[in-house]
């Protein structure tokens, strides 16, 4: 059972994207169509279409999806050490907290990070 505050914690990473997306359609015009790829730290590995910036959004997306169907169902985790039960449920909504903070923590790092170079200049 997934809990009302997890499901609302949840949609977070997906209202962070929502606002990165809008913000890359407002200022898409603008960025080259040439744009560098994995230009971190001034080295560029070479170069691709601005609809790259879109590959990173996805792909968090895909993580999201993935990270939901963990939440989702928490019992088919093999645990490494033994749960009695009686703490089962308490320790499937840890195991469902610490999830949505990866999937925040994630969003926040992959979003701006993922157009930085191109985006923010």
């Amino acid at each position: 059972m997934i809990s009302k505050n997890i499901k609302l914690l949840f949609c977070i990473p997906f209202v962070i994207i929502i606002c990165y997306t809008v913000y890359l359609f407002t200022i898409y015009t603008s960025v080259p169509d040439i744009i560098p790829i994995h230009g971190y730290g001034g080295k560029n590995d070479g170069f691709g279409s601005k609809l790259f910036l879109f590959a990173p959004i996805l792909l968090n997306l895909a993580i999201l999806v993935f990270i939901w169907r963990i939440i989702r169902n928490p019992e088919k985790i093999k645990y490494s050490f033994e749960v009695k039960e009686e703490d089962l449920q308490k320790t499937h909504n840890t195991i469902q907290i610490v999830l949505v903070i990866i999937a925040i923590f994630v969003t926040i790092v992959m979003s701006p990070l993922s157009f930085s170079d191109v985006v923010y200049k």
